[in-house]
């Protein structure tokens, strides 16, 4: 595998980061010149080469045909790439997945949008998963947790850690989500560069919680695996399954309650059963993602990760899990045992909303007024400019304290050796 990927990164990857740099973050390529699309189509000969190379002729189908497309219509119209969306196969566990399309990498190093990216990677599942799945079954499981071996500069530098099929630049919308991938091997770094920095800004240092820090590679890479399994199993329990109302999950705030909803129930098997490996890093990594790492984000008023997180904060000050004195100099002391119960309270809070509510407009309007406890209304904005969903109150700006030298750094660069 390290071979093919070393031919990857020795042409075809360069030339995709060439082009993506081309694009606007619709995808479109604006001004496009025959060089432009020259370069395209060498782009589309040299992946369907490879593709059947491995055997892959489904992809390579779909890639020629979907390029053909976008440059019978112009390289001005935004790409449709839905047969390579579709044609994708899920690879068995051990086994090698090659995806090249435009598509949002999610959380990357900008520029991000629709933009041409590719990346070659191995499925690796956590090796707790049989047992663990006997205790916390998954009905529907479609998640893959995979090793980024190399990949274009979407996937190659930044913290982008999924891929799922409705990120790939496409005129129709998915009504099914037949997989979801997870880089999970980029964690480690994205955790310790971000996420430990951001918390030891905001907390005493005896109360910073420290277990998922130093993790050797492997361990944390099947912590945060085992982490991905069990939240994706929470999202299909309860009354309001997600695949059973994925309409209305999608919702910005009924689905900023069902994220952090699900991973307070991760947190709290970790805490109660005795049964889930690595039970310490993972309520550690989840705290401090989702409370300290995920606000930093430049567009955090309009970011739904950052908006659980910010939310998270408060819920955890509202309960005295995180409180300060006057000898603190400013900083909170993190209390786990107020955390745990700060998060039954919240699931036990969203799940009588959940079996209040009779149908999607109540569950709407009612997680607005939860959310709304939070995160406060923004004023409305100046035509033209982005919409915000929320604004930070003033106790809230504690969590961006270290995001000024976190911004200062490049970022995150994954190379294969590292792997």
């Amino acid at each position: 595998m390290l071979a093919e990927a070393g031919e990857l990164a020795g042409s075809l990857i360069p030339k995709v980061d060439r082009f993506r740099g081309r694009q606007a973050d619709d995808g479109t390529v604006p001004g496009a010149t025959e060089e432009d699309r020259v370069l395209l189509g060498r782009i589309r000969d040299e992946a369907c080469a490879w593709y059947e190379r491995q055997g892959w002729g489904g992809q390579a189908t779909a890639l020629a045909a979907d390029i053909d497309g976008w440059l019978a219509a112009g390289l001005d119209t935004r790409p449709h790439f839905a047969r390579s969306r579709d044609a994708l196969q899920v690879p068995a566990d051990g086994s090698a997945v090659f995806f090249l399309a435009p598509l949002q990498s999610t959380n990357s190093a900008p520029p991000v949008g629709r933009r041409l990216d590719c990346f070659f990677a191995l499925r690796k599942e956590p090796a707790a998963l049989p047992e663990l799945a006997a205790s916390y079954p998954h009905p529907k499981n479609n998640c893959q947790s995979l090793i980024l071996i190399t990949g274009s500069a979407g996937f190659r530098q930044g913290n982008c850690l999924v891929f799922f099929p409705e990120n790939v630049a496409a005129h129709d919308k998915i009504t099914e989500q037949p997989y979801a991938m997870f880089f999970y091997n980029k964690m480690r770094k994205i955790h310790e560069t971000y996420a430990l920095p951001g918390a030891a800004a905001v907390l005493t240092p005896e109360s910073l919680p420290r277990a998922s820090t130093g993790l050797d590679a492997d361990v944390c890479f099947e912590a945060r695996a085992i982490w991905g399994y069990l939240h994706d199993s929470m999202h299909y329990q309860g009354l309001w399954p997600f695949d059973e109302h994925i309409s209305l999950k999608m919702n910005w705030f009924v689905g900023l309650l069902e994220e952090i909803k699900v991973d307070a129930k991760t947190v709290l098997a970790c805490a109660d059963s005795g049964v889930v490996p690595f039970a310490a890093e993972q309520i550690d990594m989840i705290l401090l993602e989702r409370v300290f790492r995920y606000p930093q984000a430049d567009d955090a008023t309009r970011n739904f990760d950052s908006g659980t997180g910010v939310f998270l904060y408060s819920w955890l000050r509202e309960h005295g899990a995180l409180a300060g004195s006057p000898a603190d100099g400013g900083l909170l002391r993190f209390d786990r045992a107020k955390a745990l119960d700060a998060l039954r309270d919240f699931v036990a809070t969203v799940e009588k909303l959940e079996a209040d509510v009779t149908n999607d407009d109540e569950y709407r309007t009612a997680a607005r007024e939860l959310v709304r406890r939070h995160l406060p209304a923004p004023a409305p904005a100046p035509a033209g400019a982005p919409r915000q969903r929320y604004v930070f109150t003033e106790d809230q700006q504690a969590l961006l304290r270290a995001k000024q030298g976190l911004d200062r750094m490049p970022a995150l660069e994954f190379e294969r050796a590292e792997w």
